[in-house]
């Protein structure tokens, strides 16, 4: 019997040691990050509100502001006379130059040019300075407070500090622009170069892509000060995740431990088809005393894996439907909470359409089909 009890003792130990491995995730870095792009919630995070040089993943936000900013992105833009190259990364700009807002966000993205990223602030505010404050007014409308900013291309200031958590809201807004996904996954891409016997080539630096399934972005970054960051994602199953380390030695192999923890233990589970009964509820003056009411389209939850959910919505509906009934109208809304307070809402439609009917409309019918016989 003893033994029999020290067995059942170590098979327990195993289970609980092979669960909390499962779950276990130590990223070396000063911070660290990982959201659903989705929601927004968070899964996982590591001193995500430490305030931090950020290096070129600052070039997220360039992005977004002047993707927020120009409608058309073919508008050309000529270097102001007294410009001056910032250099270091860049693709050697000059003075006079004549480039598209589209070129040069391939090469803010794609080559982390700093140089780009002046001239696209210079293109967008009038100058780099004013830029600035617009990339803190946007993180303000965001409601991000931990960040400031005082350059577009991320060269160490020692005032220009955010933070991960901040980054990643930063690139989950970003990704809402269809452009900004299609410059980040994009190999290389070439512009013109004046004056010279060849284009400029520039060729994206994010390893992630090669070395990771379903990685879609974002964007690396370097300084001595900031040390090695990247802002990574990856589309898996229907789940896009965003991944921020801050100063890691190892940051593409951290990414991908960070973005497997994610897809490991998380999924998206659908928990109701389109055109489900939600309810039935009464019918006043129609032919049918009631209808059935049919959410409008599939309900499906961010949740983590092997959590035991019933779907209980919250339904909000009239008591009862006046006809005319139309089934392509709706008439209420189903709201699901996936058990951390975070909630999907679907619109609910009558199944049928049911017109306006009482006795004395069928007499009054019934009356004009006479009369109508009677005339013709």
């Amino acid at each position: 019997m003893k033994r029999i009890f020290m067995l059942l003792m170590l098979i327990l130990v195993l289970l609980f040691g092979a669960g909390q491995a499962a779950w276990a995730l130590d990223i070396d870095g000063a911070a660290a990050i990982l959201m659903d792009a989705g929601s927004g919630r968070v899964l996982y995070e590591q001193d995500a509100r430490l305030r931090l040089p950020m290096a070129s993943v600052t070039k997220i936000l360039t992005a977004l502001v002047v993707l927020e900013h120009f409608d058309d992105l073919q508008q050309s833009f000529t270097l102001p006379e007294d410009f001056v190259n910032v250099g270091e990364s860049g693709i050697l700009l000059e003075a006079g130059e004549t480039h598209t807002i589209e070129d040069l966000l391939y090469a803010l993205m794609l080559h982390s040019a700093n140089d780009a990223a002046q001239a696209l602030a210079i293109a967008t505010a009038g100058s780099e300075q004013q830029f600035a404050q617009m990339m803190n007014a946007r993180c303000a409308a965001l409601g991000l407070r931990d960040s400031n900013w005082v350059n577009p291309h991320g060269l160490h200031h020692d005032d220009q500090l955010t933070t991960a958590y901040d980054m990643a809201c930063i690139t989950r807004e970003a990704m809402k622009i269809p452009k900004f996904n299609s410059i980040i996954v994009t190999a290389s891409h070439t512009l013109p170069w004046p004056g010279k016997e060849n284009n400029r080539v520039v060729t994206g630096h994010n390893r992630l892509l090669n070395q990771y399934i379903g990685a879609d972005g974002v964007k690396t970054g370097y300084t001595s000060k900031a040390g090695q960051c990247l802002v990574g994602s990856a589309t898996r199953n229907g789940i896009r995740l965003i991944g921020v380390i801050l100063n890691s030695e190892e940051r593409f192999a951290q990414m991908a431990d960070l973005l497997n923890y994610g897809f490991d233990n998380y999924e998206m589970r659908q928990v109701i088809s389109f055109g489900e009964v939600a309810a039935k509820i009464p019918v006043i003056d129609g032919k049918e005393d009631s209808v059935s009411i049919l959410y409008g389209s599939s309900v499906r939850l961010f949740m983590r894996k092997g959590l035991a959910y019933q779907p209980q919505p919250s339904l909000e509906l009239p008591d009862s439907l006046q006809t005319p009934v139309c089934s392509d109208t709706p008439v209420g809304r189903a709201f699901f909470d996936d058990g951390l307070g975070n909630m999907s809402a679907v619109d609910l439609y009558p199944a049928a359409d049911i017109e306006y009917y009482t006795f004395w409309s069928v007499v009054r019918a019934a009356y004009m089909r006479i009369l109508q016989a009677l005339l013709t």
